[in-house]
């Protein structure tokens, strides 16, 4: 599984040269979690993460090749929640590896699978709004989760300890950045791109479009080589299902000619 490859490889490039605080995993970490969102007061919040009119995004990727991702890890690139005084930029990666599945429907739903599960970690005194349109997230800490200790070291694990429940994952790293650097627009970049290819995933796998003349996403599935494969094998499929239609309606009327002789 292939599709996302490049786009891991240039996320992790787009990263160098930027001071990386690799922070510790840890399986046995405790923090509670809600079962749904709750509302942070204005005189309850220390500060927010992400804002709106800034660059910032968030994204995840997949691969199947678990030398692109390694082991667990959690990175943090600028300053971590205590060090925080007010809002500030606010971007969040996360890099899967998970099992390399031959049937593509089932990668697809597994990325899928993966896009939905982030709505339901919920930390107590993190009040996160989503916006999967702009591929954003907009978060108010408490006051008194900062009080109690919260930083990215126990989010990530929160994260990754979430996400290696789930079948088929292996590995996960998060990437947390806060403030504003350079790179941030080439990884809103990044995040159009991620969007733009599992869209074009959808449409390969469910035979939305079968001309690609008149796709609008023809240009996404000629630069990645698996979903290209992907289509072509849709079409041969489609192909022979037809064949196979109209050599049955042949026998039909055959029979059928027969019977009234």
């Amino acid at each position: 599984m292939i599709v996302y490859d490049e786009l891991i490889k240039t996320t992790l490039t787009v990263l160098e040269g930027y001071e990386q605080k690799h922070l510790k995993v840890n399986p046995d970490v405790k923090w509670n979690l809600l079962k749904a969102n709750e509302y942070l007061m204005g005189k309850e919040v220390a500060f927010e993460l992400g804002e709106r009119f800034k660059p910032c995004t968030t994204y995840n990727l997949a691969t199947g090749d678990e030398n692109l991702i390694g082991n667990d890890d959690i990175i943090l690139i600028g300053k971590d929640l205590p060090e925080l005084k007010e809002n500030t930029n606010f971007t969040r990666i996360a890099l899967f590896n998970i099992d390399d599945e031959k049937d593509q429907n089932r990668t697809y739903l597994a990325i899928k699978k993966l896009d939905y599960e982030r709505y339901k970690i919920i930390p107590e005194g993190y009040m996160i709004l989503s916006s999967s349109f702009e591929q954003k997230e907009n978060i108010r800490v408490s006051k008194k989760a900062i009080k109690n200790g919260l930083n990215f070291e126990i989010l990530g694990n929160i994260y990754i300890n979430h996400y290696k429940q789930m079948e088929g994952v292996n590995n996960v790293k998060i990437i947390f950045i806060t403030g504003d650097y350079p790179m941030i627009p080439a990884l809103c970049d990044l995040a159009k791109k991620t969007n733009e290819i599992t869209e074009t995933f959808d449409h390969v796998l469910k035979n939305v479009i079968l001309d690609c003349e008149v796709c609008p996403l023809k240009t996404i599935c000629n630069d990645i080589e698996a979903l290209r494969e992907e289509h072509f094998k849709k079409l041969e499929e489609q192909k022979a299902k037809e064949e196979e239609k109209k050599a049955l309606l042949k026998a039909q009327k055959k029979q059928g000619w027969k019977r009234s002789k």
